[in-house]
């Protein structure tokens, strides 16, 4: 066999490993016994270079200084390597798939052991035993035989299945018991100094990459060699491992403090300051060493021992399914998009002019048979006159809604001698042609309107399928700590997941009992280092909660609304609202119907109502006016209406502001007012708006206010209504609408003589933040 001529450092390290633990179990007895034949059986058996398993076989074998022993050891490995290159090139047919051949030579070679190896019996509790050498042989090669299919299971185990599933429990019983059995061969070669180094150094790895009390059972597993070889307890061992993972949370200068402290404390009590200097020298160097190595580790290194383990633990089939599950939903909101997208081209194909021809082309028609074939000097007129004329009135009259005798053509009217006849009958038409057009004109917005329900449902589809796919990120180190940190502070959790992006993620967990969500959050909050709110509870049985947390936003808002009906009338028709979007933006409107009374209510809140759909959809701002004046303008009745709309971001505090038709705005400062004004026609009037959405940062205290057309009135001009906010409190915001509100009454002499509304909002950054 070939040996691989590159070997990275992890193989390298790999084969260190296997020959140290070879060496090691050649060492457990005092006749040379080839216990180091089981891991070569259990590393051929994973997949390892036989070649690499044969020397470090063979290198054991020198520290005997004994021929015999040396071609003993030689024979075994040239039998198990030859057993194992057969099965390799073999292993195709069903017999020597069972692995029969490996196992006949691991028997001969035990065999060779039983018949040649230099042995002197071993003295046991019974006398019948100790005399007799056979059965010690036969019991030891008998015993290496069960150890050798032992450590096949272990090291398959542990090189094709460790950190990346879950081991069965005979896999993990046989990886430690071949840990147990190298380690016995460890501490009679190299002494309990050397063993005890080796312990403290894997047991501050392994409790720093788990941060549980599983770092006790580690201890207890490292107790046991020295158990066997020097009757050591394993109290020593437990306690080490109680204090690592008590400690190992505060860092690893904490962890090494914890060891140290423990293992001076059994110095004293053992009288290890009173041992010759060479023995105190060796006791002392068997703690610092592992602890000075632990500590050097870089960062990076551990923290990715940690992340592996982490990775192990967790159980991604749940994430795989919700992964899974968004991904199909994602892909299915795409085609319905695509299905609204094609609605929407639909509309739009069907609106051209060809109606507007066809019935001018019908009008025509009509007044020819009436007028024209009836007429005796019709021969006459069509020899004398362009058929253009007659087109050319007919035109004339669509464009005015009616025709007149200045509006017939001179070459016309010196030829034809029914000219009252021909006007009355043209008339009589463009009456059908107008009543028809109206109709077809209200279909042709009717499917513009459709056609933009379509492109926004298409639109909001689109982004809701955009955010579906997109798969959950794994945060399972953060989840990992939160847990931990939740359980220091006495609140179990059965389960965590923290997804969505860094800068606006969703924490959801399960709790037990009756738990703190204010403590919860502050652990959490505490732990990201941003702040944390919990958005929803849920109780999914009498002691069990689901909380879901998430980024509390950077500003909340205060607001005031104070509003007065017009005299003489029963209700406003000034409309306003503040609705929450989503966790982050809020939306305020004031919409102020035209006139007063009942009428100017139904239309303000019709508009206000609208608006307040559209916006909970997510709709496009363009898109949401345009809907709404459509909708406004079906109507026979006047309806207008003048909308202040702002949607503001709570994390950045940007402001995105629409006005309609509206008197202007405000946004108030410590030291400024800027003045809001976007003069054009309100909503209703005109069949297409094209509405302007300008954009302004607001700043911590700063104040929105909107005003209805009926306070800005009263102050007679915009000078005059700055002059009164500046000295008007803007820290209040109901204040400020109250007072604003109270002047603007007074400069009516104390009487309403409109509607008259002011809404005000005013933002502050969170306290916790």
């Amino acid at each position: 066999m070939r040996i691989r001529k590159q070997l990275d450092f992890s193989h390298f390290l790999l084969y260190l490993a296997c020959g140290l633990g070879m060496f090691c179990l050649s060492q457990i007895g005092d006749n040379a016994e080839p216990f180091g034949v089981a891991l070569f059986y259990g590393m051929a058996s994973a997949g390892l270079s036989v070649v690499w398993a044969v020397l470090f076989y063979l290198i054991t074998a020198l520290p005997t200084w004994n021929l015999s022993v040396i071609l003993l050891y030689a024979g075994q490995a040239a039998l198990l390597a030859i057993g194992f290159c057969i099965q390799k090139r073999l292993k195709k047919t069903d017999f020597f798939k069972t692995g029969f051949v490996p196992l006949l030579c691991l028997s001969i070679s035990l065999g060779l052991f039983f018949a040649l190896a230099p042995f002197a019996p071993y003295a046991l509790p019974f006398d019948w035993a100790t005399q007799n050498t056979v059965l010690q042989r036969v019991l030891l090669a008998a015993l290496t035989f069960l150890t050798s299919a032992i450590f096949s299971v272990a090291m398959k185990a542990l090189l094709h299945k460790l950190l990346r599933c879950r081991l069965r429990d005979d896999e993990i019983v046989f990886s430690l018991l071949m840990f147990v059995l190298i380690g016995v061969g460890f501490c009679r070669f190299f002494g309990i100094n050397a063993y005890l180094g080796a312990s403290f150094l894997i047991l501050l790895l392994f409790t720093c990459a788990t941060k549980d009390t599983t770092g006790c059972i580690c201890a207890f597993v490292l107790s046991l060699p020295p158990l066997l070889v020097f009757s050591l307890s394993p109290t020593r061992f437990f306690i080490y491992g109680v204090a690592l993972s008590l400690f190992m949370k505060s860092g690893r200068i904490a962890a090494v403090c914890a060891l140290f402290a423990v293992f001076f404390s059994f110095g004293y009590m053992d009288g290890l300051y009173g041992y010759p200097s060479d023995l105190l020298v060796k006791s002392i160097l068997s703690v610092l060493l592992p602890a000075l190595i632990f500590v050097l580790i870089p960062t990076p290194l551990i923290r990715e021992m940690e992340n592996r383990l982490i990775f192990y633990r967790e159980k991604h089939l749940s994430r795989i399914a919700i992964n899974r599950n968004r991904s199909a939903i994602g892909e299915q909101l795409f085609e319905i998009s695509a299905v609204f997208r094609e609605i929407e081209n639909a509309f739009l194909s069907i609106n051209n002019d060809e109606a507007d021809q066809a019935a001018r082309a019908y009008v025509r028609e009509r007044i020819t048979e009436e007028i024209c074939q009836q007429c005796p000097d019709r021969a006459v007129c069509m020899e004398k006159v362009d058929a253009a004329m007659l087109d050319c009135l007919i035109e004339l009259g669509c464009m005015k809604g009616k025709a007149s005798l200045i509006d017939v053509p001179k070459q016309l009217s010196d030829v034809c001698n029914r000219q009252s006849e021909l006007l009355y009958a043209v008339n009589r038409q463009l009456r059908d042609y107008t009543k028809y057009m109206t109709e077809t004109d209200n279909a042709k917005s009717g499917r513009a309107m459709l056609a933009n329900q379509a492109k926004g449902i298409s639109e909001i589809l689109r982004n809701l399928a955009l955010e579906q796919s997109e798969p959950l990120r794994l945060y399972t180190d953060k989840e990992r700590a939160l847990n931990v940190a939740l359980l220091g502070a006495g609140i179990v959790c059965s389960e965590v997941l923290l997804y969505g992006d860094e800068d606006n993620f969703t924490l959801s967990l399960v709790t037990f009992g009756k738990a703190d969500v204010k403590k919860i959050a502050a652990i959490a909050t505490h732990l990201f280092g941003v702040e944390m709110m919990i958005s929803e509870r849920l109780a999914l049985s009498r002691d069990k909660f689901s909380c879901i947390l998430r980024k509390k936003p950077y500003f909340d808002a205060a607001f005031g609304v104070s509003s007065i009906k017009k005299e003489g009338e029963s209700v406003s028709g000034d409309t306003h609202s503040v609705i929450k979007i989503d966790e982050r933006r809020f939306m305020v409107a004031l919409s102020d119907g035209m006139g007063s009374g009942e009428y100017a209510r139904r239309v303000s809140e019709t508009t206000i109502s609208l608006i307040e759909s559209f916006y909970r959809a997510k709709m496009s701002s363009d898109l949401v006016l345009s809907t709404v004046n459509k909708l406004l303008t079906f109507h026979k009745e006047e309806n207008f209406a003048c909308v202040d709309i702002a949607t503001v971001d709570l994390n950045s505090g940007t402001a995105s502001i629409v006005k309609i038709g509206s008197p202007v705005g405000f946004i108030l400062s410590d030291s400024t007012i800027k003045v809001l004004d976007n003069p054009s026609l309100p909503l209703g009037i005109l069949d297409s708006i094209h509405p302007e959405t300008v954009e302004y940062t607001l700043n911590e205290n700063d104040v929105l206010l909107f005003i209805s057309d009926g306070i800005s009135d009263a102050f007679g001009s915009t000078a005059d209504l700055y002059e009164a906010l500046r000295n008007i409190p803007q820290h209040n915001p109901q204040q400020l609408a109250d007072t604003l509100l109270q002047r603007a009454l007074q400069a009516y002499g104390g009487v309403a003589k409109d509607d008259m509304t002011a809404v005000a909002v005013r933002l502050f950054k969170n306290v916790a933040v």
